[in-house]
């Protein structure tokens, strides 16, 4: 195909727009370079690093998937209220996203919340301040929140998608 003479090349799409059924956690990341980037684990235990912040890379998927993360956010705080900071993102049963403290962080403004795929959680352990989330039997993340707040995280994902669906 060309476009004023020259070649245009056709993309595939990233694997996290192909594969979003297979996502087990989208995390901030600092990368190699030490810029921010993603850092996106799948079920068969692969992570995928993408050289674009998680908000874009977020904004890109859900659009992908015709949602967008200012609606799914804005139907969690009408259930929880505007006081609760970390809001679950809800598209369906499958791809519910519960928010976590996914890295720590190194510069002032760099972002912490990353999202695990609630409908793949299969245990929760506490490791001193942080918390080990499994996926399956051999695909694990680690988040920087105590287990307390990810299984009240959990609780609150459930709530929203109970109310959203019945």
């Amino acid at each position: 195909m060309k476009a004023n003479g020259s070649a245009v090349k056709l993309l595939n799409p990233p694997r996290y727009k192909q594969d979003w059924r297979q996502i087990c956690a989208i995390l901030p990341a600092y990368l190699p370079d030490g810029t921010n980037g993603t850092e996106i684990t799948y079920l068969d235990g692969t992570k995928e690093y993408i050289a674009n912040r998680l908000c874009w890379v977020l904004d890109d998927l859900l659009g992908h998937l015709r949602s967008s993360k200012a609606i799914l956010t804005a139907q969690s705080r009408r259930l929880l209220g505007d006081k609760v900071y970390r809001v679950p993102l809800i598209l369906c049963d499958e791809f519910i996203l519960v928010p976590v403290k996914g890295r720590e962080a190194i510069g002032k403004y760099d972002s912490l919340l990353g999202y695990i795929v609630l409908h793949y959680v299969t245990q929760l352990v506490r490791d001193n301040k942080k918390t080990i989330i499994y996926f399956g039997s051999d695909v694990t993340v680690t988040v920087y929140d105590y287990l307390r707040t990810v299984r009240q995280n959990i609780e609150r994902a459930k709530m929203i998608n109970r109310e959203t669906c019945a």
